[in-house]
């Protein structure tokens, strides 16, 4: 089963930490909680009903932890030039939420959204950081989400605890808040059926024109 970069991480960490029983103990308890929350997503259909309770559980460990504190304010918007990865729910809630039209009556811009779903995993671009080019296009001009409520699961379960310059200077070192559990739910929602996992430009893209396309199949002069 794919796991998250944070979860493997985390594994590794504790592989080295503990005895090789303890890990053995330890990973048998994270190989349980994946299987769990498998079964739990699994009886939702793909798609917006599903992302949905992926957000849920998301923000009921968010809750569980909120006791750690973090840097992470409304405006902050350095995470929103980053390579950010999403599923192939959350891409239908996004299109959704495009569709019914953002809270502030706007669009998006579909040139850019375009340009950036081109783009390689990994690409160079994304190394050049805090610059126009790189913004997420849901980000405001204020550095706030124009579609918080609608936000992918990533966006939901990253946050910093370290110094918000950290986030904001090119080759800082900014120390993720670690939420094991809620590696553990996007690890199970990923390796869902039906639930690709990709650039959030790329698959948000990709979503659109899979409507587009279905939408002039169903047109009465396709019929």
């Amino acid at each position: 089963m794919k796991k998250t970069p944070h979860l493997k991480a985390f594994l590794k960490q504790y592989e080295d930490l503990l005895t090789s029983e303890e890990f053995e103990s330890f990973d048998r308890e994270v190989t349980r909680l994946l299987g769990y929350y498998s079964e739990v997503l699994g009886a939702y259909p793909p798609g917006a009903e599903r992302g949905r309770k992926v957000h849920e559980l998301i923000n009921e460990q968010e809750a569980l932890s909120s006791h750690i504190k973090t840097s992470c304010q409304r405006g902050c918007g350095a995470c929103c030039h980053l390579e950010v990865e999403i599923t192939k729910d959350d891409a239908t809630i996004l299109a959704d939420s495009l569709a019914e039209g953002l809270s502030d009556g706007l669009g998006i811009d579909m040139a850019k959204l375009y340009q950036m779903s081109l783009r390689k995993r990994l690409d160079v671009a994304w190394e050049q950081g805090f610059i126009e080019a790189n913004r997420c296009v849901f980000l405001g001009a204020d550095n706030a989400c124009r579609n918080y409520y609608n936000r992918p699961t990533v966006c939901r379960k990253h946050s910093v605890i370290s110094a918000v310059d950290e986030c904001e200077k090119k080759g800082g070192q900014p120390v993720p808040k670690l939420m094991p559990v809620a590696e553990i739910i996007m690890s199970a929602a990923v390796n869902l059926p039906n639930n690709e996992f990709g650039a959030l430009a790329k698959m948000l893209q990709q979503t659109l024109e899979e409507r587009a396309l279905a939408k002039v199949q169903l047109s009465p002069l396709n019929i």
